[in-house]
């Protein structure tokens, strides 16, 4: 009677062991399925910013380094994007059009976007910059190089920019620049260098304008060195010439 009960408890032990060890096993399957597809933007390396040629990250990938913009992607990629990773620790600004222009969307840093809902974006990024915060999205006056006065196509140094390299004109016999037909009419400005620049509304670096709103006459518009700005009402989109003098009492 005693070797029964010892035979019975061993064999509840056993079964109690196959029992857990059958649990386990199962418990592994559920959390780990075989042929588990990869998670979406699952293959977009750390620093670096992917875009994609489909939505969730599907389809072709193009990847930018975390210190690389691209103020146009070219025509192999303009208006391609449909979803966008960014693995970087900045932020990222997609921009519509290229030079940083038209309408734009941020992403935070690590996180994904989709291109897919909003007609004004699904198929239309052409650029994009990564900038330590959000506010720089706004702004595109960094691409004006030293000691050039840089006119841009949009507001806050953004669109379109054509940088003047100074050049004496033969009749002032100041450093002055015509803005040529083709040169996209400025609404912003940077000067960055060492003169005062005076900007006119003829190529021939005279002209005036009328200021309804203040009702005063303007000769010359001025942009000291080393500022930047948004070109108000009757200035924005009138500047034909310029040039770059010592003291603003010496603009023509």
């Amino acid at each position: 009677m005693t070797d029964l009960r010892i035979d019975l408890r061993i064999d509840l032990r056993r079964g109690g062991l196959i029992t857990a060890a059958l649990a386990l096993l199962c418990s592994v399957f559920l959390v780990l399925p075989a042929n588990a597809d990869p998670a979406p933007f699952d293959d977009c390396p750390p620093a670096t910013l992917c875009l994609y040629s489909g939505p969730g990250g599907t389809g072709e990938r193009r990847d930018f380094t975390d210190r690389q913009s691209q103020e146009s992607h070219g025509a192999d990629w303009d208006g391609r994007t449909l979803s966008a990773k960014n693995n970087t620790a900045l932020w990222a600004c997609a921009y519509v059009d290229p030079g940083y222009g038209g309408l734009f969307e941020t992403v935070k840093p690590g996180n994904s976007d989709e291109y897919t809902t909003d007609a004004r974006f699904t198929g239309t990024l052409s650029a994009h910059k990564l900038v330590p915060n959000r506010a720089l999205c706004f702004t595109g006056y960094e691409r004006c190089p030293d000691n050039r006065v840089c006119t841009f196509a949009e507001p806050n140094g953004r669109g379109a920019m054509t940088v003047h390299l100074p050049a004496t004109d033969p009749a002032t016999q100041n450093y002055g620049n015509r803005h040529g037909a083709g040169t996209a009419l400025p609404a912003s400005v940077w000067n960055r260098t060492a003169k005062h620049a005076c900007f006119y509304p003829e190529a021939s670096f005279t002209g005036t304008w009328d200021d309804p709103a203040s009702q005063r006459k303007f000769g010359a518009y001025v942009v000291l060195r080393g500022d930047s700005t948004s070109l108000p009402k009757p200035f924005a989109g009138t500047f034909r010439s310029h040039e770059l003098v010592n003291g603003t009492d010496a603009c023509q």
